[in-house]
């Protein structure tokens, strides 16, 4: 190999580590998401079929076949949905609206509390039929439940987190302004607890789901 020939190889080949570097660089970045108001950044526990943040507006599209519940006679197990999560103060409320196009039974825009693959809820703006869209709360200590609430009409509705010490309280609102709280309850784990969104299509084609309006707030709102 001639002198110019050495030195342009090795050109091209500093260039090309260079761009792969750089790509490297540009994908590790894209997985950094933070939301104006939100403590530190989110993090994906099962990433979704596609995604976007922006605006503080998330919207999240989940796969077909995606769900997450331990049913209580045992014959049941999954946990495939995606959740972007955050870790919040030991006290707060956070709150978004949810929307929707239900499209099949199950299917769900939901606030999640996360803290392993074991103590986890799920606070669901679910289809129970084609006509019918939900209020529905999964609390899981190991093993799911499964509590049905009010009805709602339309393809959005406010939902709502507060944690007070151990307590943790789910809420929903037509208006953003007027609670009505349907679940308190308490996840038996002392580990570190994360909160975020996901969206859920167990048995369609999937879902996507969008959340706007997202306030968090280190105060419990009285």
């Amino acid at each position: 190999m001639n002198t110019k020939r050495f030195f342009r190889t090795i050109f091209i080949l500093s260039a090309l580590t260079v761009l792969l570097a750089g790509n490297i660089f540009s994908q590790e970045a894209a997985k950094i998401i933070e939301i104006e108001g939100i403590p530190g950044v989110l993090e994906w526990v099962i990433e979704p079929d596609s995604f976007t943040v922006k605006n503080r507006t998330v919207s999240i599209s989940a796969g077909p076949g995606t769900n997450m519940f331990y049913a209580p006679h045992g014959n049941f197990n999954v946990s495939n949905m995606p959740k972007l999560l955050f870790k919040p103060d030991d006290n707060f409320t956070f709150s978004a609206k949810a929307y929707t196009k239900h499209k099949t039974k199950w299917e769900a825009a939901m606030l999640v509390v996360y803290i392993n693959e074991s103590y986890w809820a799920k606070f669901c703006f679910e289809n129970e039929s084609l006509s019918k869209n939900r209020m529905v709360t999964v609390v899981t200590n190991e093993v799911s439940d499964d509590a049905y609430s009010d009805y709602i009409n339309g393809d959005s509705v406010y939902t709502m987190i507060k944690k007070e010490g151990k307590q943790i309280t789910f809420s929903y609102s037509g208006d953003g302004k007027n609670w009505v709280d349907i679940r308190y309850f308490r996840l038996n784990s002392e580990d570190t607890l994360k909160i975020g969104f996901a969206s859920q299509s167990p048995i369609g084609k999937g879902l996507t789901s969008i959340f706007s309006d997202i306030n968090y707030n280190r105060d419990i709102q009285k």
